[in-house]
């Protein structure tokens, strides 16, 4: 019935496809936020909530799953400070919705986002907030103060389980239990072995941590478990960041005395293991084909228990796989249903009983939607999209490739090619991480560029992840280096080519990509006619300076660099006088990834070289500009400023 039923839609999705008609489609219809995002089923499969982003407004929504016209508001967002996070479901009458806000703390001269749990009901009302009432007034309080949600308890819905810094416990993470009826906290469990990370049990418990040495200066991470709630913590593994193999912890399995692990181990990539703490030896779970890597794993309540169900991987797009036969053979179903359309199709989300699904469905050229089917009735019915306006737009095929870097090194990256343009300009779009990855899914920048006429190359340049440690760790220590001039080598590969003009370039990047592209500003300062830095690392030494003085110390010893002489050398701000390119800075001012003050430095290096540029910073605007107003205004700029100098 199922095979029946898919046939017939399948036809139609592919009839809608047919339909879709070139046009200039209008800027607007790209730098919108998401309309829907984080759709989640409620345990009884009866409602959906999901966050809802309409005009500069952001809500929580809640629909019945067999009827999306009646929709129930649960919270509202109404300016660019406040983001919703995460949804969750407390039970089948609550949901917790996470959000956060910028904070700046003028004693540690840090700039944070402070967390907020609120509990609602489904009808919208007794909406609360879950804080813990506190003496201490000021902001590093309140800060530390902000509780993390950390597990969901099915034998007892009406409590939850969050993470919080704890002066007691030196401002290590602490659990408490907390009621989201009426938002009452409990010490659930004190944080005795300086854990910084927990893992839950197959019941909700905490029965796993990850904690650091004493000596601040000892980079080892202890590896504690316990058989049961009432049992005491036992160090029963050690391991360093780039020193031993990885050691992800998902789950501990008292039964067996093992840890389940996303880990390194022996196949230069990472699988899932299964690690016996008594003979210290490890098991191969599951692995991902070639040298791709596990991504991560899919966890899900079965019955009275949370268990690893199965894993994810990405090959241009994410794959999931499951261990249960019956629940793989039907997820392949659906992707086989939605690949005649050239979708990619994955289980999103399911109710407890496994009868009720949402589907989502995307590709490199059709932006992500919803699906939902219910087994009960074999119906198969599309929800919301996310870019409705784009649903029956002609966007522009991602095409992936493979080129070599000059030292021969085997790369990855993507190119989308406008429709109809005959030897495009170029926009090279560089990644932020940089140790992250591109895929082949639909972008909004990078359809918006390609919208504009333009090609849009996009480099997997070495450092990436997904392709194996060899491939991530050729990137460490490469800053302004070869990750650099992988980008550069692409170029030269498109050039080879012959589908776009390389001689008519701009470089556009967010994060690392937007270093990347200053970095190009001074390194290749004739090759591109235009750079644009999007919350980019201008000033190396005082960003890593920064980085190391919050934790991150192993990361920029081991993977950027600590070399004071190379960080000032491979800063962009001090080499000003090199760039020939007009430059646009633009940067949120409550960035807690990268200072606006980078941004803010290099606009002044330019203008007192006399160099073009312009700098536009947003008061509320995050690392990623993630809400409505400061990503439609940074579109329009980005756009303006390419059409000016791209002919």
């Amino acid at each position: 019935m199922l095979r029946r039923y898919c046939l017939l839609f399948s036809i139609f999705l592919f009839s809608a496809s047919a339909m879709a008609k070139e046009a200039v489609i209008p800027l607007e219809h790209f730098n919108q936020m998401p309309l829907v995002q984080q759709p989640i089923i409620s345990p009884d499969g009866k409602n959906i909530a999901v966050i809802l982003n309409q005009g500069d407004t952001t809500q929580v929504a809640m629909f019945p799953f067999d009827d999306k016209s009646k929709m129930q508001i649960l919270l509202q967002l109404g300016t660019e400070k406040y983001r919703i996070e995460d949804i969750k479901w407390a039970n089948n009458e609550r949901v917790l919705v996470s959000v956060t806000q910028p904070l700046f703390i003028s004693e540690w001269k840090k700039r944070v986002r402070t967390n907020h749990i609120y509990s609602a009901n489904i009808d919208g009302s007794d909406v609360i907030e879950l804080r813990m009432k506190t003496r201490k007034k000021s902001k590093s309080s309140f800060y530390m103060n902000s509780p993390d949600l950390k597990s969901l308890l099915k034998e007892d819905p009406d409590h939850i389980l969050v993470t919080m810094n704890n002066e007691r416990d030196n401002f290590y993470s602490s659990i408490y239990k907390v009621n989201v009826n009426s938002g009452e906290f409990f010490k659930y469990l004190p944080n005795t072995k300086r854990i910084y990370s927990w893992a839950v049990g197959h019941n909700g418990d905490i029965l796993l941590g990850v904690g650091v040495d004493k000596n601040y200066k000892n980079k080892t991470r202890y590896i504690y478990t316990r058989k049961d709630v009432d049992s005491d913590w036992q160090m029963v593994k050690t391991f360093e960041s780039y020193k031993t193999e990885t050691f992800w912890a998902q789950a501990y399995d008292p039964k067996s005395n093992s840890i389940v692990v996303i880990s390194n181990y022996k196949l230069n990539k990472k699988a899932m293991w299964r690690y016996y703490i008594d003979s210290g030896e490890y098991e191969l779970m599951a692995q991902a084909p070639g040298e791709f890597d596990i991504t991560g794993t899919i966890r899900r309540l079965e019955g009275k228990n949370w268990t690893i169900v199965g894993y994810k991987y990405n090959d241009n797009f994410e794959k999931r796989v499951y261990f249960d036969k019956s629940r793989n053979k039907f997820a392949q179903q659906i992707i086989s249903l939605f690949n005649k359309s050239n979708l990619q199709a994955n289980l999103y989300d399911w109710d407890q009983k496994k009868e009720r699904y949402i589907i989502s469905v995307i590709s490199d050229k059709s932006p992500l939607k919803y699906y939902l089917y219910d087994k009960k009735t074999n119906k198969l019915n599309f929800w919301y999209a996310q870019f409705p306006q784009l649903e029956k737009a002609n966007l522009a095929q991602v095409q992936p490739f493979d080129f070599e870097a000059r030292d021969g090194m085997k790369l990855h990256g993507y190119l989308t090619l406008p429709n109809n343009v005959k030897n495009p300009p170029v926009v090279l779009y560089p990644h932020g991480g940089p140790f992250s990855r591109d895929s082949q899914y639909f972008d909004s920048y990078v359809q918006m560029f390609a919208n504009q006429g333009y090609a849009v190359l996009q480099v997997n340049f070495r450092g990436s992840t997904g392709f194996g440690s060899k491939y991530k760790t050729a990137g460490y220590h490469q800053w302004g280096k070869k990750m650099q001039t992988d980008l550069i080598d692409a170029m030269d590969w498109l050039k080879e080519t012959k589908q776009a003009d390389t001689s008519n370039a701009c470089i556009v990047g967010g994060s690392y990509g937007g270093y990347a592209a200053l970095a190009a500003g001074f390194q290749t300062p004739d090759r591109f006619k235009c750079i644009i830095s999007l919350a980019g690392v201008a000033n190396m030494t005082t960003t890593i300076a920064d980085w190391k003085r919050w934790g991150n110390k192993a990361y920029v010893e081991n993977a950027v660099t600590d070399n004071e002489y190379e960080l000032e050398r491979l800063s962009p701000v001090n080499h000003a006088e090199a760039f020939k390119a007009p430059v646009l800075l633009i940067h949120g001012k409550v960035d807690s990834v990268v200072s606006y003050r980078d941004s803010e430095a290099m606009y002044d290096a330019l203008k007192r070289a006399n160099k073009k540029v312009k700098i536009k910073l947003y008061k509320y605007g995050t690392h990623n500009f993630d809400d409505a107003v400061n990503r439609k205004n940074s579109m329009e700029l980005m756009a303006s400023f390419l059409q000016k100098y791209l002919q």
